[in-house]
Formats: C-alpha cells, sequence, structure tokens
C-alpha cells in the first residue's frame, strides 16, 4: 500500500510540474497564437445610414461594408473592404485592400498588395486598451494621413464595456474638382466610433462624417453623415460580448482553471506525504539483558 502511495506521489508531482509549466506557457503563447490566428479569418459586416450632400443638394444613403480576409503571407493579412450602396448615390461605392501586421495590426506601409500606401491603425485597433489614453497613429483613409483617436469615455451597453473615441483632422490643399477646375478645398473628417478594447475590434460608428469645403469662398462642396443602424449596432454589441469572453475564457479563465488543479494536486500530494509518515513501520523495541 505503501508504494502505492510513493507511486502516486511522484504522478503528482510531475503533474504538478506540468501544470506549472503549462500555464505561463498558455498564457505567454498558446492564448495569444490563437486571438492572432482569429485575425486572418476576420469577415465582418457593418450597416451604416446618413446623408450625402453634393453642391447643397442632400439625398439619404444606406450602405454596408464588407470586411473579409483574402490572404495571409508570413506576418501580413490581406483585408478586402467593398462598399456597397443599398440606397443612394453609386459614386459612394469602393472597393479597398489593406494589408496588416497581425501581431501589430497595423498597416503596413507600401504594401505591394494594398491599393495605396497606408500606415497606423484602421480598421483594426490595439488590443488591451486602457482607459483614459488615446489611440496614437491612426489612419484617416479619407485624408490619406494619421491622427490621434482620443479617448472620451467607457460606456457600458447590453453587458459588455466599450471604450469612446473621438477625431478631429482637417487638411487644405489645391485639388482638381470635376467641373470646378483646380480650386483650394479644406477637407474635415470627423469620427466617434466605440471600441471593444481588449480585442481592439471596432464595435459600432456612433458618428462620422467628412466634408470638402471651397476655401476661397466658404462653399460647401460635399459632405457626408453617417451612423451605424440600430440594427447593425445591436448584432455588433452581441459580437462584441462574444469576443470579449472568448478572450477572457483564454487568458483568464483557462489559466486559473489549470491554477486551480495544480493547488489540488498540491493538497493531494501533501496527503499522501502525511499519511506515508503516519504509516512508517515502528522501530523494535531495544531487549533488556535479562531477557537475552
Amino acid at each position: 500500500m505503501s508504494a502505492l502511495k510513493r507511486k502516486s506521489s511522484v504522478a503528482l508531482i510531475i503533474g504538478i510540474i506540468m501544470i506549472l509549466l503549462l500555464i505561463p506557457t498558455w498564457y505567454m503563447m498558446v492564448a495569444p497564437f490563437m486571438i492572432v490566428s482569429e485575425l486572418e479569418k476576420i469577415d465582418l459586416l457593418y450597416v451604416y445610414e446618413g446623408t450625402f450632400k453634393h453642391l447643397g443638394y442632400p439625398s439619404s444613403v444606406l450602405f454596408e461594408a464588407y470586411l473579409y480576409v483574402e490572404k495571409v503571407k508570413g506576418d501580413n493579412v490581406t483585408l478586402k473592404i467593398d462598399v456597397n450602396m443599398i440606397a443612394g448615390l453609386s459614386v459612394l461605392s469602393r472597393n479597398s485592400t489593406y494589408v496588416f501586421n497581425k501581431f501589430t495590426r497595423e498597416n503596413v506601409r507600401d504594401a505591394p498588395e494594398a491599393d495605396k500606401p497606408r500606415e497606423g491603425y484602421d480598421p483594426l485597433f490595439p488590443s488591451h486598451l486602457k482607459a483614459d489614453e488615446d489611440i496614437l497613429g491612426a489612419w484617416l483613409d479619407n485624408l490619406n494621413t494619421t491622427a490621434t483617436l482620443e479617448f472620451k469615455e467607457g460606456v457600458r451597453e447590453e453587458g459588455v464595456t466599450l471604450y469612446k473615441y473621438f477625431v478631429e483632422k482637417t487638411i487644405t490643399k489645391e485639388t482638381d474638382v470635376p467641373d470646378l477646375g483646380i480650386l483650394n478645398i479644406t477637407f474635415i473628417s470627423t469620427k466617434t466610433i466605440l471600441i471593444e478594447p481588449l480585442s481592439g475590434l471596432l464595435t459600432y460608428t456612433e458618428n462620422e462624417t467628412f466634408s470638402q469645403i471651397d476655401s476661397d469662398t466658404g462653399s460647401l462642396l460635399v459632405y457626408l453623415e453617417f451612423a451605424s443602424t440600430t440594427e447593425d449596432k445591436a448584432q455588433k454589441l452581441a459580437d462584441a460580448k462574444a469576443v470579449h469572453d472568448s478572450i477572457r475564457l483564454l487568458e483568464l479563465y483557462i489559466p486559473t482553471i489549470l491554477g486551480v488543479i495544480a493547488i489540488g494536486l498540491t493538497i493531494a500530494l501533501a496527503y499522501n506525504v502525511r499519511n506515508l509518515k503516519r504509516k512508517k513501520p515502528p522501530e523494535p523495541a531495544p531487549q533488556s539483558p535479562a531477557s537475552i
């Protein structure tokens, strides 16, 4: 019986060592690898509604942006974004090709697969975002430049915490405007978005605008304003909660469970060792000279 307990104690020691080695390996390597691998499977659809004005004439718009991975090569992921008009002017439809690094999530500048040079963060953002910290180097595709997303507040919606960010950027340059010739144009881009902080994924757009103004006359040439539809916002909130819970499972709950198992094995080992000491056979009593 004691031999069996000694063997079980050795097995417990081996199990404890293996789990103690597995916990940091899981947290530092396995979980991050599984999260990064999900970026290679992006397949998202965002739906927006708003107003488009051209030379003062407004029209309602309803469009969708479909994001999907086209290919993965090494650390780089080629992401396609197809913007299709459901209702409104077809001129707003476009097809773009982004290339981002799946570990840093930043666009790879001058990547040959991309349709134009990009840098910074868009449409993906850093993971494990912290409250009160801005996101530096966010890419504004309509201005072909980067800007800072300013942290505004944490918002709790449908059981998930989101971070709200705002950006406003203005540039002025000479531009060849169809039917009007070369003008000095001021471009203004604003954006208020909500991001799930653990994954860094865009949840929904609260408001986004893009303006083109004749700098010399002050005339508004183009104005676009849109936001996520109510239905799409509800779906994206559910998706954000699912993503958040999945990452928490990988990064916190599984290591915690492994830790609990290690504690249980340690308690069992201590119990085994204690029993072995108790059941150690007593030493024979010394005999007196008279009994010899």
